[in-house]
């Protein structure tokens, strides 16, 4: 059995992702191969789907869209050329080996990356049952609801960072109109959808 097909049978990664050395010690366990998992256009797992991908590097070139229940398992880096959006309250998973990069992030599930999340915008994370998992976390606005986050540091361009309602303010400033709207109905629906179609959730500037 490999370390990722090991991983699935883990109801939750907080016991072997929970910190920072917890993480380097997975992290020594993987081998990924030597090659590279090239996406045209989007990718989306269906409910309920598992998968494994043991390329050291898998590149989408589209959205990675994620249903309920579904968990995607990445031994190397991963590379998301769109958004990545999981919107609902049932479990997913998205674990990868190594680095993590994405336009944008919206998360209801479980977020691991042993090698750190790098997004260009918004990260926007939420529900208590879960947490993300990772030793650096970089975007432009970092936004984590009800959630207690296991990331080591954080680095967002447009503070505050936290829970969407202490930041409203803040956020008032930066959302796009569109975004602000679907926010101010709490319909992390109407955020995905926005991403989904490509939409900006960031002013311009």
């Amino acid at each position: 059995m490999s370390p990722l097909q090991t991983l699935l049978e883990q109801p939750s990664l907080h016991d072997v992702c929970g910190t920072a050395a917890k993480r380097a010690r997975l992290k020594d366990t993987l081998t990924p191969t030597p090659t590279t998992k090239v996406v045209d256009g989007d990718m989306t797992l269906s409910e309920g789907q598992d998968l494994l991908m043991e390329e050291g590097r898998v590149h989408v070139k589209g959205h990675l869209l994620m249903e309920e229940q579904s968990r995607l398992l990445v031994a190397g880096d991963l590379v998301v050329d769109g958004n990545i959006v999981h919107e609902g309250y049932d479990y997913a998973l998205l674990f990868v080996g190594g680095a993590l990069a994405a336009n944008n992030l919206l998360f209801h599930g479980e977020v691991v990356s042993l090698g750190g999340i790098a997004v260009k915008d918004v990260a926007w994370t939420y529900y208590n049952d879960y947490s993300t998992y990772a030793d650096l976390l970089t975007a432009r606005v970092v936004v984590a609801d009800d959630r207690s986050e296991a990331v080591d540091v954080v680095r967002a361009e447009t503070p505050p960072i936290g829970n969407s309602r202490d930041i409203s303010a803040a956020l008032g400033q930066v959302l796009h109109p569109q975004a602000w709207d679907a926010y101010t109905e709490g319909s992390y629906a109407g955020l995905a959808r926005l991403l989904r179609q490509g939409k900006a959730l960031l002013r311009e500037g």
